[in-house]
C-alpha cells in the first residue's frame, strides 16, 4: 500500500512538473538568467539582447535570447560543433556594425509591435528592417529572419499547392 502511494504521489509531482512546462537547462554551459534578462515579451526580451550586449555577453545571447534551432543548426553546421565560434562570429558582427545596437534600441524604445501567439514583429517609423521574434514554451527568442522572408514563405507554399492540384 506505502508502493502505491509513493508512486501516485510521485506521479502527480511529475504532473504537476510537466503542466509548469520544461525546465529550464543550461545551454552549451550557460545558465538561464531570467531574472537580469527576462524573456515574458517580445520587448523583454530584445531589451535583454540589448543588455546583454553592452555588458559583452554574446555567449547569453546566442544561448538564450537568439532562436535555439538557428543557433544550433550554425553551430553544427558552420562552426563543427564549437559554439565558441559562432559567439566570436556575432561579437565581430557587432564590432563591425555599431549601427546594429543602435537600431535594437530604436526598437525597444520606439518599436510598434504586432503580436501573435507564438510570433511577433517590431517596426520602427521610419526604418525599413524589422524585428522579428517568436515565442517558445514560454519564453520569447530572436528569430533570425529578415523582413519579406516570411512573404517569399508564403509564396513558395503557393507554388507547392499549386503544383499538387496540377
Amino acid at each position: 500500500m506505502r508502493l502505491v502511494i509513493a508512486f501516485l504521489i510521485a506521479g502527480a509531482m511529475f504532473s504537476a512538473a510537466e503542466a509548469q512546462g520544461p525546465k529550464l537547462d543550461k545551454r552549451y554551459g550557460i545558465e538561464v538568467d531570467l531574472d537580469n534578462f527576462p524573456q515574458q515579451t517580445p520587448k523583454d526580451t530584445l531589451a535583454s539582447i540589448v543588455k546583454a550586449v553592452q555588458m559583452k555577453k554574446i555567449d547569453y545571447v546566442m544561448a538564450h535570447l537568439a532562436d535555439p534551432a538557428f543557433v544550433d543548426r550554425r553551430v553544427k553546421e558552420i562552426h563543427g560543433g564549437k559554439f565558441e565560434e559562432i559567439v566570436k562570429e556575432t561579437t565581430a558582427q557587432f564590432a563591425d556594425s555599431p549601427d546594429t545596437l543602435k537600431q535594437l534600441r530604436q526598437f525597444v524604445k520606439d518599436g510598434e509591435w504586432e503580436v501573435k501567439e507564438n510570433a511577433a514583429s517590431a517596426r520602427v517609423k521610419d526604418v525599413k528592417e524589422q524585428v522579428f521574434l517568436r515565442k517558445q514554451d514560454d519564453r520569447w527568442f530572436l528569430d533570425n529572419r529578415k523582413k519579406g522572408e516570411k512573404e517569399k514563405e508564403k509564396e513558395k507554399e503557393k507554388e507547392k499547392e499549386k503544383d499538387k492540384d496540377n
